[in-house]
């Protein structure tokens, strides 16, 4: 399965994201969509915005990291169609948010954002963490792209921890 991220907004130092090895990485995840392009539509957006997002389909008062909106869920569960492209959804995260989280957890900004990215993106496909079990299953996957994701990036010469 091949899987594509398509970024709507610019990389720079707030999105410092290589979209293309994290496509590459992404393409490992355990999806039912055989041979399928699988596409993901990707931005970024102040506090105010996603905490405005937040609300209007989470009633959650509040800012939050990422948000994602898949296209294919049905009572929790991943049911795409068989189609030879699929669009996933789109994932929204805020910048100002991760970097908060970041600093508060003394941990990298680009390695934070790549999870937060991920995380969302394991939401597209079904994954969750409203149990213990699920959380556990979750933090691994997305534990297991983000290593991979950032030892290419730092075979690259890029910086995972700035």
């Amino acid at each position: 399965m091949k899987f594509r991220v398509e970024s709507q907004t610019s990389p720079g130092p707030d999105f410092p994201v290589d979209v293309e090895f994290l496509s590459e990485e992404l393409s490992s995840l355990p999806m039912p969509l055989g041979g399928a392009e699988a596409v993901v539509s990707l931005s970024a957006v102040s506090p105010e915005d996603i905490a405005a997002l937040n609300f209007r389909y989470r009633k959650l008062d509040e800012p939050t990291d990422v948000l994602s909106f898949p296209l294919w869920e049905e009572d929790g569960r991943f049911v795409p169609p068989q189609w030879d492209s699929i669009p996933l959804g789109d994932v929204v995260v805020c910048p100002g948010i991760v970097r908060r989280n970041a600093e508060r957890e003394n941990i990298g900004y680009n390695s934070e954002m790549a999870r937060m990215i991920i995380h969302g993106v394991l939401h597209l496909i079904g994954f969750d963490h409203d149990t213990d079990g699920a959380r556990r299953e979750m933090w691994d996957m997305q534990e297991s792209v983000l290593g991979k994701y950032a030892e290419r990036v730092r075979a690259k010469g890029g910086l995972m921890s700035e």
